[in-house]
């Protein structure tokens, strides 16, 4: 179908990659254990790469006693997701480990597989080496949605979707507990556990 016009009105908020894990030990309980991954190209804080990890979500445990950390090469583009997009969305607004999150710069990032089959990133950073794996993917879908069908309903959302069913969260060798839960998004049916690449946000003019 053609486009009506081939530039969007809107301002672009951020673009980039965007995966994710979240875990559950018991399907209707509360997240056990929560990677955000974020891979930017461009926002208003420049570009660079942050990940949200929570070991214990329902707990204020700050490093070293806990991991519930925000990992970054850009500081500025860490607290800025941090206050416009993360605790915007619902799942994570009212986790208790959100607000005593401890600020850690980065050492290296990487990431490694294939996204038809198996991937992964891997991040050190301190005395933290942390892979996140990807397993059992799915097709990918390409997801147009109206702001009203994202989580902070601000802004529109333009990204390619690939769930997987297989996930895994490690912390210096060793797995989080945890599986992923079937959840919906725009009427499809995917998992707690994505990969969101070519990711774009636009706030509507």
């Amino acid at each position: 179908m053609p486009l009506s016009s081939p530039i969007h009105p809107g301002q672009v908020v951020w673009t980039g990659e965007n995966p994710g894990i979240l875990l559950k030990e018991d399907p209707d309980g509360p997240f056990s254990a929560i990677a955000l991954f974020f891979r930017i190209y461009l926002s208003p804080k420049g570009r660079g790469t942050v990940l949200l990890l929570l070991d214990s979500p329902e707990e204020q445990r700050t490093f070293p006693d806990g991991c519930n950390v925000l990992l970054h090469d850009n500081k500025e583009l860490a607290e800025y997701l941090l206050e416009t997009f993360i605790l915007k969305l619902p799942a994570f607004a009212a986790l208790p480990a959100c607000e005593s999150l401890s600020l850690i710069p980065m050492e290296e990032c990487r990431s490694e597989g294939d996204p038809r089959v198996r991937y992964s990133e891997i991040v050190k950073a301190h005395s933290l080496e942390i892979e996140l794996v990807w397993d059992g993917l799915g097709t990918p879908t390409a997801l147009e949605l109206p702001a009203e069908l994202t989580g902070g309903k601000e802004n529109e959302l333009y990204t390619l979707l690939i769930e997987s069913t297989n996930p895994s969260i490690h912390i210096n060798g060793q797995r989080l507990s945890g599986s992923p839960v079937e959840r919906v998004q725009a009427g499809i049916k995917t998992t707690t556990a994505f990969l969101y690449f070519s990711e774009t946000w636009i706030r509507p003019a």
